[in-house]
């Protein structure tokens, strides 16, 4: 089965995978951390496995898929495709991937944490107060802010979902990428330049 998923991701199974993606922190909780939400975020594309939802290996892949995991919310969308390419595959034995889930946790989590919660977050909310600064109205700050910071999360997590179907197993070179690794560089450079034009506006 290892050429079975040598296609794209169908639309309507990567739509509903990336609707069910943003809800993937709902049933968070201290036992599987995110792993429930990612069950329910690969469970559509399971469906084509063998029986459909009625079959055993349906079954038990997702009950894999829903044990623990933890990573960054936003990049457990590189999990999820990369999950679903390798239950579709076969090319794994359930043992390994146990332990391709546990060992995507470690990097989509630091790497997240450090280009979104400490990089894209505050600069999006310096862009906005720095516009707020130059004379725009609430609404327009709000606005701006809530446009550009989701831009960004939902680009990261569509393209997390691609990457991760079409590196399957292999997913783990997509981590090299320049944003990944030199993204959160130049957004901290960034932000420190913002915070010396924007603090000073928004306070006079």
């Amino acid at each position: 089965m290892d050429n079975a998923t040598d296609r794209p991701l169908p639309l309507l199974t990567a739509s509903r995978m990336f609707i069910r993606m943003l809800a993937v922190q709902s049933s968070w909780n201290y036992e599987t951390m995110l792993g429930t939400g990612i069950g329910f975020s690969v469970e559509p594309a399971l469906r084509a496995l063998p029986g459909g939802r009625t079959g055993q290996p349906y079954h038990e892949a997702l009950a894999r898929e829903s044990h623990y995991f933890n990573s960054h919310p936003y990049l457990a969308a590189v999990a999820v495709g990369a999950l679903a390419r390798v239950e579709l595959d076969g090319s794994l034995p359930p043992a390994q991937i146990e332990r391709f889930r546990i060992a995507l946790c470690g990097p989509l989590g630091s790497v997240g944490d450090r280009l979104v919660w400490a990089g894209w977050l505050p600069f999006t909310v310096l862009i906005a107060l720095l516009a707020f600064g130059l004379g725009a109205g609430p609404v327009l700050v709000v606005t701006l802010f809530l446009v550009l910071y989701n831009a960004g999360h939902f680009g990261l997590r569509a393209w997390g979902l691609r990457t991760g179907w079409t590196h399957g197993k292999r997913v783990a070179g997509s981590l090299a990428n320049p944003v990944l690794r030199r993204g959160p560089e130049y957004l901290a450079r960034a932000v420190m330049g913002l915070c010396g034009l924007a603090l000073p506006l928004a306070a006079a």
